[in-house]
C-alpha cells in the first residue's frame, strides 16, 4: 500500500545536458567556467539554440572575464618570456643552514635537455640528492644538495655538451653573473 504512493527515483531527477566538446565535457550551465567558453557558445548556438538562449548572459559574462584576465598578464609574463628566451645556464648556490648548501642550475631546459634525467645523472655522479623544481614562470631549476658549483659547471660542459660561453656563475638569484670558464 505504501509503495504505491512513492514516486520512482528516475522521475524525480533532472535531466542534465553535457557539453560534447572534448575540451569542456561539463554541464551546459558550467561551460562558462571551462577552458574554452567561446567554443561551447558557438556549439550551443548552432546545435542547441533553446539552451543557448537560456544561458546567453552567463557565456557572454565569461568571455568578458577572460579578456580582463588577459589584460592583467602584463609585465610578469613579459619578464618570464625574456628569461625563458635566454639560452644560458646559470649556476648559483645558497646556504641552507650553518654548513649545508644547495646548488641551483637554471636554464638547462632552454637547450632541450630532459631535466629529470640530468638531475638523476648529477645525483649519481655527486652522491647527493638532485631534484627538479617546477617554477611558475619558467625556466625550471635543478636543486642539488651540497657545495658542488664548480663540479656541476664541468659536468654541464663535458657531459651535457653545452658551450662554455653559455655557462655562468651567479652570486645569488637575481644578482650579477660571471662566466664559469674564462
Amino acid at each position: 500500500e505504501m509503495a504505491d504512493d512513492l514516486t520512482p527515483v528516475s522521475e524525480l531527477g533532472l535531466e542534465v545536458g553535457y557539453c560534447p566538446l572534448l575540451e569542456c565535457t561539463m554541464p551546459f550551465e558550467y561551460c562558462k567556467y571551462g577552458p574554452h567558453p567561446e567554443k561551447c557558445e558557438a556549439w550551443l548556438k548552432e546545435n542547441e539554440p533553446e539552451i543557448y538562449e537560456e544561458l546567453k548572459g552567463g557565456l557572454a559574462e565569461a568571455k568578458s572575464e577572460g579578456k580582463q584576465k588577459n589584460k592583467n598578464r602584463g609585465k610578469a609574463s613579459k619578464k618570464a618570456a625574456k628569461i625563458a628566451g635566454e639560452k644560458v645556464v646559470k649556476i648559483y648556490q645558497f646556504q641552507r643552514s650553518k654548513r649545508k648548501f644547495v646548488t641551483v642550475i637554471i636554464g638547462l631546459d632552454a637547450f632541450g635537455l630532459d631535466l629529470k634525467q640530468s638531475a638523476k645523472k648529477m645525483s649519481k655522479k655527486y652522491a647527493c640528492t638532485a631534484s627538479v623544481q617546477k617554477c611558475t614562470p619558467p625556466p625550471n631549476e635543478i636543486h642539488i644538495q651540497g657545495d658542488v658549483k664548480c663540479e656541476v659547471a664541468d659536468f654541464i660542459l663535458e657531459d651535457l655538451k653545452i658551450p662554455k660561453e653559455l655557462i655562468y656563475f651567479q652570486e645569488a638569484k637575481g644578482k650579477k653573473k660571471q662566466r664559469a670558464f674564462n
